[in-house]
This record gives C-alpha cells, sequence and structure tokens, in this order.
C-alpha cells in the first residue's frame, strides 16, 4: 500500500514539473526574450521604435524581466500597454505585463489630451445660444485606478478560450461655471457632468496564420484578439436640482497581435471605431487606425543553445 502510495506521488511530481517545463518553454517559444535581442518596429506614419531585452529588475522582492526602448517614451498619451511594458513575467501560467501604472499614467496623459481639444468646440457650442454677456468656464479632473498586470498570453493557450487580460476603471468630472447669466440658474451656476467608466480586456487567440512584415515572413503566427469592452455611466448634476438616473453607454475596441514562433511579437493593429465616431460628432479628427510592423530584429540564443 505504501509502496503504491509512494508511486502515486512520484508521478504527480512528475507531471506537476513536467506541466512547468511545458508552460515555460511554449511560452519562451512564442515570447523569446534572450539579453541582448532586439526588435524595431515602424508604425502607420513611418516612426521606428526598437525594443532591447536587458537585465532583470527586483521589484518588491519579486524578479522581473525587462525591456528598454529606443527612442525613449516622452509622453505618457503614447503608451500603449500591448507593445510598450517595461517589466513583465513570464510564468508557469502566462505572458504578465506589469504596467499597472504606466496603464494609468497613459491614460490619464490621453484623456488630458483629448480634453484639451474637445474643450473649445465644446464651449463654443454650449455658449452658441447664450444670452450676450454670459460666460462659460469649464474645469476637468480625471481619475484612473488600473489592475496591475495585463495578461498577455496564457501558457499554454486554447484556441477560441476566452480571459480577461485587463481590468480598470475610470472617472471624468467636467464642472461648469457659468458666469453673467440674467436670472437665476435652477440648481446652481455650477453644474457638473461625470461619467465613469469600468473597461474589460477580453483577449482570445483565434488560431494562427502566415504574416509578411518588413522583417520578412512568418509562419504560424498566433493570432491573439483583445476586445475592450467599456460601459459608461454618465450623470448629470447641480446644487439643489433632483438627481437624474445615469444614461449608459457601451463601447468597444478592438487590438490584434501577431506572435510569431522564436521571434514574439511582428504585427500590432488597434481599432476604435466607437471613439472616432464621437471625435467626428464634436468636429474633432479621427484617431484612425494604429499599426505596427516587424522591420529588423536579432534573437540571441540561450548559452545551451549556443553551445
Amino acid at each position: 500500500m505504501l509502496k503504491k502510495i509512494r508511486t502515486v506521488v512520484v508521478l504527480a511530481l512528475i507531471l506537476s514539473f513536467s506541466t512547468i517545463s511545458i508552460g515555460n518553454e511554449w511560452a519562451n517559444y512564442y515570447f523569446p526574450d534572450a539579453l541582448g535581442s532586439y526588435w524595431t518596429y515602424e508604425d502607420q506614419d513611418g516612426n521606428e521604435l526598437t525594443r532591447y531585452a536587458i537585465e532583470p529588475e527586483n521589484i518588491d522582492g519579486e524578479t522581473y524581466r525587462a525591456f528598454s526602448y529606443d527612442p525613449a517614451l516622452e509622453d505618457w498619451a503614447d503608451f500603449e500597454h500591448y507593445i510598450h511594458p517595461y517589466f513583465y513575467q513570464v510564468g508557469n501560467d502566462w505572458v504578465a505585463y506589469f504596467v499597472g501604472t504606466e496603464i494609468e499614467n497613459g491614460l490619464k496623459a490621453h484623456a488630458t489630451q483629448e480634453m484639451e481639444e474637445a474643450l473649445p468646440i465644446m464651449r463654443q457650442q454650449m455658449i452658441g445660444d447664450a444670452p450676450e454677456g454670459v460666460t462659460l468656464d469649464l474645469n476637468y479632473d480625471i481619475e484612473v485606478e488600473s489592475a496591475d498586470y495585463f495578461y498577455l498570453l496564457p501558457t499554454p493557450v486554447t484556441y477560441n478560450e476566452e480571459w480577461t487580460a485587463l481590468e480598470l476603471s475610470a472617472t471624468l468630472t467636467l464642472t461648469i461655471n457659468i458666469q453673467g447669466a440674467p436670472i437665476e440658474i435652477p440648481g446652481g451656476a455650477s453644474p457638473t457632468i461625470t461619467t465613469h467608466s469600468s473597461v474589460i480586456e477580453i483577449g482570445t487567440v483565434t488560431g494562427t496564420e502566415t504574416v509578411d512584415t518588413p522583417a520578412g515572413t512568418f509562419e504560424d503566427c498566433l493570432i491573439i484578439e483583445y476586445q475592450t469592452n467599456e460601459t459608461m455611466e454618465m450623470t448629470f448634476s447641480a446644487p439643489g436640482a433632483p438627481e437624474q438616473d445615469p444614461e449608459e453607454r457601451d463601447a468597444t475596441t478592438i487590438t490584434t497581435l501577431w506572435l510569431a514562433p522564436s521571434v514574439g511579437i511582428v504585427k500590432f493593429k488597434h481599432e476604435h471605431p466607437e471613439a472616432d465616431e464621437a471625435r467626428e460628432q464634436l468636429g474633432l479628427a479621427p484617431l484612425g487606425e494604429k499599426t505596427l510592423e516587424l522591420k529588423h530584429y536579432e534573437i540571441k540564443g540561450t548559452p545551451a543553445e549556443v553551445e
């Protein structure tokens, strides 16, 4: 009896270690990161971005693999968490980017950029029918809270099986200060519009295909599609005014990554049709489709492979 139990325990240990080995090997196969490797990408406007695999770093007692970039990021509004991580982990279950703070900085910067574009148009539209002498002062505040990790890829993967890649929330508060009104405004002269967004990003590996890029043709590329589902609640409030039920809207963006065996990310595409439609309604230029394609690369071998 004891011999049988011992045999079962040994088999269980062997299987568990085999699973760990398979998970890590599979992840490194589609997401190689040997030190000294680099990947140069070109975006839709011809700009280049080079990613370098550098020495791991220890953060709060945990070891993270690391990348650096050339050119260095100068504006957080340009941050894309899909292709711009600084720290990440390749574990038994996930390739996970440690990017929560970066996502918060990036979304705040991007939202600020959009608000600065939209405010003059909004002010002009709101004051268009106002009596002479009325002025508007629009102020806003943005808060973003993101999960620490973006789960790029499960290891190993199951095709057409969804996973939660990222969760975050954002709140935009717009205060409208009205001055010079000829009559008293019901509810006060400083109403606010608050928009709260809850975002869940769902990842799915939909299959494989051959991809052509300036760096060459890559076969058996994993196709990973991330769908960002955003639920927005908008409320209008003013001192003394009756409370209103929040209005809810849904918005969706779709991002696709292609990962080539032994190379990693070779192509990126980001689409946001609802956001572009909203911008056009405000008289702003659409953001359009964003793309990155691999132009040059070098994957260093591990010491075992070199020998």
